[in-house]
């Protein structure tokens, strides 16, 4: 933590950039949330003040619910940060420039200057240095914008804050075009180095090495040999300028080469991993595989395990086993569901007791139906309640019919079966809101997981402890309170509620959900529609929120539009999709250029949302292709970093 100090009474703990604490790897992120909550709650303590910043894609991330089946791995973050999260505006308003003008006339030169050259109010960028940053990268020697381009598209993948100079050296090659390779001089790198280190605002520059305290200190100019001991670290401003400007583009050959040589961090290995398949790179995904197997990491490995499942199950397999083999239990019980799946049922039960001993409670819940199917109900029942006790809530549903088939505790059965009544509408909900992210370009839009349109306790609280008490009253009251704040979540447990006992009931629901603002509402409201074969309605519900400014419906539109034959603004629509950020839009729009018989337009489409991290219409043109006869596959072994198809397998 940067500072922790006595003022008067109070503590303050101050978190710059938070997200390097809290979103640090390997737990220790989630070691330091845990330690925040027990200081706010400790009265001993009290009062205290935790401030920190934090950029609104890592307080998505942060915040944001996992998919049912998938690991939580923000849930102590997640709860220190619900209902305390406080969007700062990207510009002063009026009254609050008129405030900063009085200030500036009273004798503060940097905000007179801040406000004589800032545009549209961003009186804070500008003071941060960020115009003068942004303008070096822009203006910047052809090395030095490579070395900084590398920077950006490691931290866009999550490699470390501290980047390793030497990844940084080679990663940088390929950055260049041919002609300005040609041009440089014998000592280019650790000039460029030294450039993107001079400072342009106060002490900030783009790239500028790390001082490890009770490191020795060396002073500028470094030499070469210096830099594969180093540590650099990207100005934040230009890490989301590199988040912004560069989403569509797939680094070069040289970027993924200095990975896997240079990188030794496991967790910054598989990350990298997952950015190079969800970009259909395969070799590279698949190498640095391999080279976060040699690390040893039993929890990155079986991360990258489900990553390769569907498309390479038998590498999938072997990296299961792997992670098995070191002890770690989830995989243990993916190596049962893979017997069971494959019909050796033995195995599966030798996987699942393994994996129950290690206090994998998924598999414990396996283990019990295999007892319950068996006959076994007693010992099912023991299981189920193991199950549970090691955090499966799947088990609530089955426990709760045992229970009350042999007659047990009546008060018992209903509180389970509440419970997980309770618990399918929250993986509903989750599901939903996936969905729809998907399809709207969620990084696009105005919805986040903490708004709301009134100043609340973040509703997730209620929502969630009366839904794990099995409070079923306080779980409805929880649900409708955070739906009429606006909550996205909260609307639609709501509407699921609702749905499963009277479906018009639900729809006004969300008409009065969508009437508050809540786009997401009116899109589903919109799909209910559609389901229902009443294109008109619903095609003008996404047309008034796309006549209102909204960009959300466009790719949903489009749909409609090819559902309906009129496939000239299906591609239209598509295309604003597009230009707006969307993903899915591309991939949809590579599919209906294939139907339409365009297919080198239908490539660059796919070839377009695989570098933008959206492999799904790559893989999809491959199967559609492979399986007609007069085509291929273009691209069976994957893509080349330049987009070129790989010409051997891996």
């Amino acid at each position: 933590m940067n500072d922790l100090k006595r003022v008067g009474p109070r503590t303050v703990v101050w978190l710059n950039e938070a997200q390097h604490y809290i979103g640090a790897g390997q737990g220790v992120g989630e070691h330091i949330a845990a330690a925040l909550r027990s200081l706010l709650l400790n009265r001993q303590a009290s009062p205290i003040l935790i401030l920190g910043t934090l950029w609104n894609n890592y307080a998505t991330e942060y915040t944001t619910l996992p998919a049912p089946g998938k690991p939580d791995l923000y849930p102590q973050t997640r709860e220190l940060l619900a209902g305390r999260l406080i969007s700062v505006p990207d510009n002063f308003d009026a009254v609050a420039i008129r405030d900063a003008r009085i200030m500036a006339s009273a004798g503060d030169p940097q905000l007179a200057q801040a406000l004589k050259q800032a545009q549209d109010g961003r009186l804070t960028q500008y003071l941060a240095g960020a115009p003068a940053l942004s303008e070096r990268y822009r203006m910047a020697a052809p090395a030095v914008r490579a070395l900084i381009q590398a920077a950006m598209d490691g931290r866009r993948f999550d490699v470390g804050n501290h980047i390793a100079g030497n990844f940084l050296a080679h990663a940088a090659e390929d950055y260049l075009t041919d002609t300005e390779y040609l041009t440089l001089g014998p000592n280019w790198l650790d000039e460029a180095f030294c450039e993107s280190n001079r400072p342009v605002h106060g002490n900030l520059a783009p790239l500028v090495p790390v001082h490890i305290r009770g490191a020795p200190y060396r002073h500028q100019p470094h030499q070469i040999n210096d830099i594969g001991s180093r540590k650099y670290r990207l100005a934040d401003s230009l890490e989301q300028l590199g988040r912004l400007e560069r989403s569509q583009f797939c680094p070069p050959a040289s970027f993924w080469e200095a990975a896997h040589e240079y990188l030794t961090d496991s967790v910054e290995l598989a990350n990298l991993a997952v950015a190079a398949h969800d970009r259909h790179r395969l070799y590279w995904a698949h190498r640095l595989t391999r080279r976060v197997e040699e690390q040893g990491d039993a929890s990155a490995v079986i991360g990258l395990a489900d990553m390769w499942m569907e498309e390479h199950p038998a590498l999938a397999e072997s990296l299961y086993r792997r992670s098995a083999e070191m002890g770690n239990a989830r995989a243990m019980n993916s190596m049962g569901y893979l017997r069971e799946d494959a019909g050796d049922r033995d195995g599966a039960e030798e996987w699942y007791r393994k994996a129950s001993g290690a206090g994998d409670g998924e598999a414990t819940y396996r283990l019990a139906e295999i007892y319950e199917n068996l006959g076994d109900v007693e010992k099912a029942e023991r299981l189920y309640r193991q199950a549970l006790d090691l955090g499966d809530t799947e088990a609530l549903g089955s426990l709760g019919r045992i229970i009350s088939d042999r007659g047990g505790d009546d008060v018992e059965a209903i509180s389970l079966f509440t419970r997980s009544i309770c618990l399918m509408v929250r993986q509903a909900a989750r599901v939903t809101i996936g969905r729809l992210d998907r399809v709207t370009g969620a990084q696009h839009s105005s919805i986040g997981p903490w708004d709301s349109r009134k100043r609340v306790a973040h509703p997730i609280f209620g929502i969630e402890e009366k839904g794990d008490a099995g409070d079923y009253r306080g779980f409805f009251e929880a649900v409708a309170d955070a739906s009429r704040n606006g909550d996205t979540y909260g609307i639609m447990c709501h509407y699921l509620l609702f749905n499963s006992e009277d479906r018009d009931q639900a729809e006004k629901m969300l008409e009065r959900a969508g009437r508050d603002g809540n786009t997401y509402a009116l899109i589903e409201l919109a799909n209910n529609r559609e389901k229902a074969g009443k294109l008109k309605e619903s095609e003008a519900l996404y047309r008034a929120l796309i006549g209102s400014g909204d960009n959300a419906p466009l790719a949903s539109l489009a749909d409609l539009m090819k559902k309906a034959g009129n496939l000239k603004e299906a591609e239209s629509l598509y295309w604003r999709a597009i230009e707006a950020g969307n993903t899915y839009a591309m991939c949809r729009l590579s599919e209906l250029k294939e139907y339409t018989g365009d297919h080198a337009g239908a490539v660059e489409i796919a070839l377009q949302a695989a570098n933008a991290g959206d492999a799904g219409a790559v893989r999809a043109l491959s199967k559609e292709r492979a399986s007609r006869e007069g085509f291929d596959d273009p691209w069976p072994y994957g893509l080349d970093p330049d987009g070129t198809s790989t010409a051997e397998s891996w």
